[in-house]
This record gives structure tokens, sequence and C-alpha cells, in this order.
């Protein structure tokens, strides 16, 4: 068999659609700042007589694009490794003011697989796209966007990310099922709450029996919430690991839920007494 048989009948190799978190992030943030750029543009007062506060309209709409700008400028530096203090130093503000306005930002982007793009899109060919875009403004940049991605400058490392992403979006799922079983232990907690015996135990054996199920059922259910925020706060510590460049979120979710369990586990001890 030939070189050439044998090129044709070598399995392709797989595609990859998402790149790094740090090229996603990049990339996302370009597409954001096209979004705006065309929308200056539109913004721009050529009707002789708009209906009044239309201007005033349309600069509130690009103040709130600006706005997505900046949350997705934040997102990309903390994918590049910026700190907190970076960021609120650049931003003028100190490092606790900064990760308090930005750090759901992040936990969100985070949370749904650090990418801003549909799965069906590949991040290189939306990228290039961009790239078309740009030099058509500026003719001497024809690979402005792409030529800063790590897949372009380092060949091969998306193979490597997307190893990286597996585990990752492993943990996540598996935080996003306890997330939604929290929810429902909650709504439960709810519902318990607001049926519970109104009045206080007397001598009625009746009223004794509803106050003593009723505190064992509120018990089970809070022990039950702890033993749940357990294991998401184990799994933000697996994903400190599993996403390095946002380690210290993972981390203050993890110390988060640990508070919160041990919340739970201590009213859970407060009505175990109710159960005797």
């Amino acid at each position: 068999m030939n070189d050439a048989a044998d090129a044709s009948s070598a399995p392709a190799a797989p595609e990859f659609h998402r790149l790094s978190p740090r090229d996603e992030s990049r990339v996302a943030l370009a597409l954001t700042l096209r979004q705006l750029a065309d929308a200056v543009l539109d913004a721009v007062p050529v009707e002789p007589d708009p209906e009044p506060g239309d201007l005033l309209r349309t600069a509130l709409r690009l103040q709130r694009r600006t706005e997505d700008v900046v949350r997705e400028a934040v997102v990309a530096e903390r994918e590049r490794g910026t700190t907190w203090y970076q960021i609120g130093e650049a931003a003028g503000i100190t490092r606790q003011s900064a990760h308090e306005k930005w750090y759901r930002d992040v936990h969100a982007w985070a949370a749904t697989g650090r990418s801003a793009l549909p799965p069906d899109l590949k991040t290189l060919e939306v990228a290039a796209e961009a790239d078309a875009r740009y030099a058509a403004l500026r003719p001497d940049r024809p690979h402005a966007v792409t030529s800063g991605l790590d897949a372009v400058r380092f060949p091969g490392s998306h193979a490597y990310e997307a190893s990286l992403r597996t585990r990752g979006l492993a943990l996540h799922t598996r935080r996003m099922d306890l997330d939604a079983r929290a929810t429902k232990l909650n709504d439960e907690y709810g519902t318990l709450h607001a049926q519970g015996p109104a009045a206080s135990p007397t001598g009625d054996p009746l009223v004794i029996a509803a106050h003593r199920g009723h505190a064992k059922a509120v018990r089970a259910n809070r022990l039950a919430i702890a033993e749940v925020h357990d294991e998401i706060a184990t799994i933000y510590d697996q994903l400190a690991t599993a996403e390095p460049s946002l380690a210290e979120e993972h981390r203050t979710l993890s110390d988060w839920h640990c508070n919160a369990s041990e919340r739970a586990r201590g009213y859970a001890d407060l009505l175990k007494g109710g159960e005797g």
C-alpha cells in the first residue's frame, strides 16, 4: 500500500469547536466590541426630526452595551491570569470592590462552559469572520483577532485544551444536578415551614405528635441539604484544579457551600430535641 493510500485510509483528526477558555474569552470580547461598533454607527443621528427622547434612549442602549464590554473584558482578564487586585487597580477601585462587582459575571461564564458561542459554531471560524470585518477598516491587520489566539500561536494547543475541558464539563454537569437537588430540598423546606404546626406544644398528645413529626421532617430536610452543600463544595475544590485560571472563584464558592452546610447542620441539631 502506498503512502497516498495510507493517508486516505487514516482516521480524520477530530474537530474541536472550542478553543482554550482564554481564547474563547478573547473572541467573545471581540464579538461584543464588534456589536458595539455596529450599534455606535447605527446611533449616529441622521433623522432630521427624531421623536422626543429617542436620542437619549439610543445613548442609554449604548451605555448598556458598553457595560457588557466591561464585563466581557473582566472575564477575559481573569482567563489570562489577571488577579482581582490588578483588575481593581485598573478600574480605580479596591480588590474587594472589583471582586464584588464582577465576580458573578466570571462565575456565570464558568458555569455555562466558558464559551459565549452556540455549540454548533467553531470559534476559529467565527474569529476569522471577525478578522475580515476588522480588515475592512484596517487593511494592514488582516488577522487582527486570530493572530492573538493561542490556537494560532501554538498549533495543537486546542487539542490539549479540549482534553482539559472534558473534566471541567463533567464537574459542572454534576454541580448543576446538585443545584437542582438543592432547589428541590429548599422548596420542600419552604412547604414544611408554611405547613408546620402553628400552636405551641401542650399536653394534647395529638399536638405533641404533630410537633415531633414536623421537627423530624425539617431536620431530615436540613441534613439532606447539608450533604448536598458538602458535595458541591467538593466539586468546586476539584474545579479549582481542573480550571486553574478561575481557582479563586471556585474556592470562594467552596467556602460558601461549606458554611451553608455548617449552618444547615447547626439548625438540624437545634431541632433534634423537638423530636424527643
